[in-house]
């Protein structure tokens, strides 16, 4: 049992649950009342914690399904008492009888395995729900056209329920690819007719991600699929008013350390002192906690006391220099890394990469405080 008077990190992720729930409900707006609504929930809830946003969700009826990468993910849920489906969108062939014990719904996505599905005890699939993916242009995981007929058919005969189809758009947020959208969803359809037409019944279609819910509102079908949204940023760029950013990054100053002119700060003396008196907070983040060492030597900055400091010299694994010179601020005092005055995007800018990445990035050790 953790002990209560240990002094936990002092960087924590901060989520405001009021926020999930608003934006899960913007999505339920934009849906009609028929459309059911997952939510992305992989990769700890895209570093945000699982359990906790599952658990705030679903207390509050704002979800039908929750959706998982890979099997450990779907266990952690089922161990912690979510009842909610889960699909589970890379099962693996190895993994079924797991999936099975934990009354998860794996997504099956090439004939190789289904047929090591199908090789599990009669009595074990019996019952068993699961999701077929096809492959309509993301080039990732999922079955061909030409091989929808035969895997609907084997599916039939052994009495596997398939609750959804489904396929994954490779650019919904870009209207210059929106032909190419189009032509993807019309190849889904192709699939998804063929499907029916075998197994005699409508499972559950899903073709929309979070940009995809917004743009393309002739195509939300029996389900969608929500993820960055929901987490507070809006992919399709058009709608984020009507999003709130769930998470704040925050830490708090170690030392503060006075330097004169000339000297140098951290690792391979990168951060050099250009005037006397020069005061450099310590902080106790690092890239071991997903704060990118991208972000050294001045390409990030982080908020003080209602004034931004720049990062100076390089981001250690434990530990990150800023520049408080012209701040007032004292040991203790808590400093933003990302929130409400440092937008994630940012920080992703200055990684030359994206927000799901720096989100995604937090590392195990920073404390989830749920507010």
């Amino acid at each position: 049992m953790q002990n209560k008077n240990i002094k936990l990190h002092p960087t924590k992720l901060v989520v405001n649950r009021q926020a999930l729930l608003n934006n899960a409900l913007a999505y339920r707006q934009m849906l009609p009342a028929t459309t059911k609504l997952m939510l992305m929930i992989k990769a700890f809830g895209y570093g945000s914690g699982d359990v906790a946003i599952a658990r705030a969700l679903a207390q509050n009826k704002a979800l039908d399904y929750l959706g998982v990468a890979y099997i450990n993910e779907g266990i952690a849920l089922r161990e912690e008492g979510v009842s909610l489906p889960v699909m589970v969108m890379n099962p693996g062939i190895t993994d079924l009888e797991e999936v099975l014990a934990f009354n998860l719904e794996p997504t099956l996505y090439n004939p190789q395995q289904l047929t090591q599905l199908l090789k599990l005890n009669p009595q074990k699939i019996s019952g068993i729900k699961v999701h077929v993916k096809i492959d309509s242009g993301m080039h990732r995981l999922g079955f061909h056209i030409d091989e929808i007929n035969e895997a609907a058919a084997r599916l039939k005969e052994a009495k596997v329920e398939v609750v959804g189809a489904y396929t994954h758009l490779a650019s919904t947020p870009e209207p210059g690819h929106d032909a190419f959208t189009h032509r993807q969803v019309a190849y889904f359809n192709q699939a998804y007719e063929l499907l029916v037409r075998v197994l005699g019944y409508t499972p559950l279609r899903h073709v929309l991600n979070s940009a995809g819910i917004v743009r393309f509102p002739e195509y939300h079908y029996d389900m969608v699929r929500a993820g960055m949204g929901v987490y507070g940023i809006d992919p399709s760029g058009t709608e984020q008013e009507k999003f709130r950013p769930i998470s704040r990054f925050v830490t708090e100053i170690s030392q503060i350390n006075t330097l004169a002119k000339g000297e140098t700060v951290g690792y391979v003396r990168r951060g050099r002192i250009t005037r006397n008196n020069s005061r450099i907070a310590v902080l106790p983040v690092g890239y071991a906690d997903g704060y990118n060492r991208l972000f050294s030597n001045g390409a990030a900055e982080v908020f003080v006391n209602g004034h931004r400091a720049p990062v100076i010299g390089n981001i250690c694994m434990d530990m990150t220099f800023v520049d408080v010179t012209d701040i007032p601020c004292n040991v203790g005092d808590e400093v933003e890394l990302f929130g409400d005055n440092i937008p994630i995007q940012e920080l992703a800018d200055a990684a030359n990469t994206i927000d799901y990445e720096i989100l995604t990035s937090i590392g195990a050790r920073v404390v989830r405080e749920y507010v």
